[in-house]
């Protein structure tokens, strides 16, 4: 129950804090809305809201909290890490459904919702906090994959951050306080739900800087992967990646649609993914690579060494096999596999797909040799590094998703 005096303040806090994130001018991060880690069979994280998941402070999302989580998480489990941003300055608890990616919610491992600072600035109301975050809870717990864990982030003190400059125990610290307490107890009521309390070094004042600093990011990230580390480890030993909700189901007509949108199909060689191919050749040790495109009735290649290679006919392809999972496609001895059409000069093939920043998989990083070679003649976290590399050159043509 609200005191006299935050009664009092409610009208001045929110009408000060009102669309708070829409107002502030301090940098965030302009790159595509995910980072990871390397590594080979890659967890799945999504981070979810706004306040610390925008990233205020910083100008990559690789220094703000998806960076930081996914190398904490990574440095636990021993396996790489992909980590998905869906974050909006303005939203609240009342208006963060419409963000919701319910169809992808199934392909996460683990959920991380970071909300309510626009709330507790507000001083939202305890009863419509409850409302609409079990409504959130509900809607995300129902979509995701069986076992993947959801974990709610505990608000910061709002006068641990220097931009609000307020009071240590001012009534939006108050506010805070309680959403929290209303936040452990819908997680408490919920199977697989986790409250994550702050760390305790982040409600110190950040002395002099106006921002979101990235030792904040850094704590956050670090409590929350002791949390979820275990949760993944569970996962993956029980088989995860082979489950079929592992990897987004997905129609010819969205794939095509995405690579219609990025205006890439039968365009003139560029020198970025030249390069990267390139590198791909050399050090994987094959005699070819390409980054190709999985179109309609072909498989294109926009990049390609050691090969004239420029397309070729869709069925029995590696690459239109490779885009069908999350992970490296290895093959031997193309000749013996009845899943191929043979080429004369492609015995060995290792390829893994290319995403664009909505999670549509376009197409594959392969490198060949005319000669069969075993399945670890193959360093996977360095092919799966140089897909990434393609993923990134992709993101800089299509706009950004979920930011």
């Amino acid at each position: 129950m609200l005191s006299l005096f935050q009664t009092l303040a409610r009208p001045v806090f929110r009408g000060r804090f009102a669309g708070v994130g829409g107002r502030l001018t301090m940098p965030r991060p302009e790159d595509a809305p995910r980072a990871h880690a390397p590594g080979i069979e890659p967890d799945r994280i999504l981070v979810f809201g706004n306040g610390a998941a925008v990233g205020w402070g910083v100008r990559s999302h690789d220094l703000a909290l998806p960076g930081h989580l996914a190398r904490q998480v990574s440095g636990l489990t021993g396996r790489g890490v992909d980590v998905d941003l869906v974050a909006d300055p303005i939203i609240t608890v009342a208006t963060a459904a419409r963000l919701i990616p319910e169809p992808r919610l199934a392909t996460y491992d683990a959920i991380v919702i970071v909300i309510g600072m626009s709330d507790a600035l507000r001083m939202t109301s305890v009863r419509t906090w409850r409302r609409h975050l079990a409504d959130l809870l509900d809607r995300f717990t129902a979509a995701r994959d069986d076992g993947a864990g959801v974990f709610v982030v505990g608000l910061l003190p709002p006068s641990s951050l220097k931009i609000f400059s307020l009071k240590e125990g001012n009534a939006a610290d108050a506010s805070a306080a309680r959403l929290n307490a209303v936040s452990q107890e819908l997680c408490d009521e919920r199977e697989g739900v986790h409250f994550v309390k702050t760390p305790e070094r982040s409600h110190e004042p950040v002395a002099d800087r106006m921002h979101v600093a990235p030792d904040i990011f850094k704590s956050m990230a670090v409590t929350l992967a002791v949390d979820l580390a275990p949760l993944l480890d569970t996962r993956f030993a029980a088989g995860r990646q082979a489950c079929p909700l592992r990897v987004r189901a997905q129609s010819d007509e969205e794939r095509l649609a995405a690579i219609r949108r990025l205006c890439i199909l039968d365009s003139r060689p560029e020198k970025r993914f030249d390069e990267i191919v390139e590198r791909a050749r050399i050090l994987l040790g094959t005699s070819g690579a390409a980054f190709s495109l999985v179109d309609q009735d072909r498989v294109w290649n926009k990049a390609v060494a050691g090969t004239a290679v420029v397309e070729s006919p869709l069925r029995g392809a590696m690459c239109a096999e490779t885009i069908k999972g999350n992970g490296s496609l290895i093959v031997p001895d193309v000749w013996s596999d009845d899943r191929f059409v043979t080429h004369p000069s492609v015995r060995f093939y290792a390829g893994y797909p290319v995403e664009t920043p909505d999670g549509i998989r376009v197409g594959a990083l392969c490198v060949t040799d005319p000669a069969p070679r075993p399945v670890d003649s193959v360093d996977l976290v360095l092919l799966r590094e140089l897909a990434l590399a393609v993923q990134r050159e992709l993101a800089q043509r299509a706009a950004p998703v979920g930011v």
